[in-house]
């Protein structure tokens, strides 16, 4: 990530997390959570031929949720997010053992893939529905901002007896794309300064990616070094919180 969303990232924290900013009767608060990135629609497919295919699987998620909290029923928030989700390689390499069996049927090929990395920065209102007094409540959240993502490097070999070897190469890619997030759960309140939360999200990005390295030797498979990626997951999270007013 360049320096100019750096900065923008640590002028908004600053800016949250300054208590002097808010009045006494107020909640400036901040929560550290993780758990599960499960990735969906074209992120999650395995089709090979389509640039768009994502062959993403459940990874892991952690974020730092930070806010003013107006009262019982309204927030302004923002989330530092970051998810990993793993490449199937396995997959791609089934894909090409099934879609070359005729053409290159002595073939056995071997994948090498890095993963799916994402991280960004989004804000927004939320809206929370006290169940139990001061204790126990239901969140809403709808979030926009922007997310950097990474495409997976993936490196694939055709090994046949006595022939060179058969290779494809994709860089890693990067992209800048903006992203929603609309997300809902459960707080609870363990003291006045100390909360713990249960929280599903949906995240949406449509990033292009460009200029992706491709090398390929003895091999005549084309691809693509410019696309677009639906980026699409549900991250399941829990976390601890505190008031820092």
């Amino acid at each position: 990530m360049n320096a100019k969303y750096i900065s923008i990232v640590i002028i908004f924290l600053m800016l949250f997390l300054n208590p002097a900013l808010y009045s006494q009767d107020d909640e400036v608060f901040v929560s550290l959570s993780g758990g599960a990135s499960i990735p969906l629609g074209e992120y999650a497919a395995d089709d090979f031929s389509v640039e768009s295919s994502g062959f993403a699987r459940v990874g892991g998620n952690f974020n730092i949720y930070f806010g003013y909290r107006f009262n019982e029923f309204l927030s302004i928030a923002g989330l530092l997010d970051g998810c990993v989700n793993r490449y199937d390689y396995v997959e791609v390499q089934d894909w090409f053992t099934e879609n070359f069996a005729e053409s290159l049927p002595g073939t056995s090929w071997v994948v090498e893939s890095k993963n799916w990395g994402l991280g960004g920065l989004l804000v927004g209102p939320v809206g929370s529905i006290p169940i139990v007094t001061n204790r126990f409540f239901f969140d809403v959240r709808l979030l926009g901002g922007f997310l950097y993502t990474y495409s997976p490097a993936i490196y694939v070999t055709g090994v046949e007896s006595g022939e060179p070897d058969k290779i494809l190469n994709i860089e890693q890619g990067s992209a800048i794309s903006w992203a929603v997030d609309a997300g809902a759960g459960f707080r609870y309140n363990r003291s006045r300064n100390q909360y713990f939360t249960l929280l599903a999200d949906y995240l949406y990005s449509h990033p292009s990616f460009s200029n992706i390295g491709i090398n390929t030797e003895e091999f005549s498979f084309e691809r693509d070094n410019a696309y677009s990626q639906v980026v699409s997951t549900i991250n399941i999270s829990i976390g601890i919180g505190y008031i820092i007013n």
